[in-house]
């Protein structure tokens, strides 16, 4: 079953590695996300707060960091609606000037009753409105993920995580957004429940961004998140 589930796992990284861009880069990216209700155990209002560190030139600088927060209210048993806003400062390799993003957004998660296929399914389909300081459009852009994880043998403390998430940009802004297909994501990696309330998940993540004035970039990116829920 086990060796099913790699060859799985390497055709997915196959099929986001064809037709690789010109540009190719080593990344490390690391992620503190952190959910929970507000109020007692019945409340329908929840919270997200959300840091994020990335380095790239092969993991030697700062790249952008991201501070994430918002309100979510259940509206089923396995779905939340959200809405918040993201402070993203970043430092672009080979350029002067520092960029600072502000972006609001909303998603919906969802998690199925049931397995499917053995695995557990979860999706977050996410719209943003990114604006970006001295610079005048506002960028609307789609995002859907979709995870899947699976016990890693007995006991229960570690498990299979895989997912990927597609970027639509629905308009051109001044500030270089194109519209269409702007980047994919695909990771595979194994999770480790922590404690009842904490789970790291570490693997690679494979990034794809289209650009349209000069080479697209392809990442090969070391990820490692720690998943808190309250």
């Amino acid at each position: 079953m086990h060796s099913n589930l790699a060859r799985h796992i390497c055709l997915v990284l196959l099929l986001a590695c064809v037709n690789a861009p010109a540009s190719e880069d080593w990344h490390t990216w690391g992620a503190i996300v952190a959910t929970g209700d507000l109020g007692d155990a019945d409340s329908q209002l929840r919270y997200w707060l959300e840091g994020q560190g990335r380095f790239n030139d092969d993991s030697s600088r700062f790249n952008q960091g991201i501070l994430r927060g918002a309100l979510g209210l259940d509206v089923a048993p396995r779905a939340t609606v959200w809405a918040g806003y993201a402070f993203i400062p970043s430092d672009p390799q080979n350029r002067r000037d520092d960029i600072v993003e502000h972006r609001a957004w909303q998603q919906l998660t969802w998690s199925a009753a049931q397995p499917v296929a053995g695995f557990a399914l979860a999706t977050r389909t996410r719209l943003e409105q990114r604006t970006i300081e001295d610079a005048d459009d506002t960028g609307w852009r789609f995002r859907q993920l979709v995870k899947l994880t699976r016990p890693l043998g007995a006991g229960g403390a570690t498990y299979w995580s895989l997912w990927n998430e597609l970027f639509v940009n629905f308009n051109d802004t001044d500030w270089g957004a194109d519209g269409g297909i702007d980047q994919n994501r695909v990771f595979a990696g194994i999770g480790f429940n922590l404690t009842a309330s904490a789970k790291a998940e570490v693997g690679y993540l494979n990034q794809f961004v289209r650009r349209a004035n000069r080479d697209d970039a392809h990442n090969h990116i070391f990820s490692l998140t720690l998943l808190l829920a309250y």
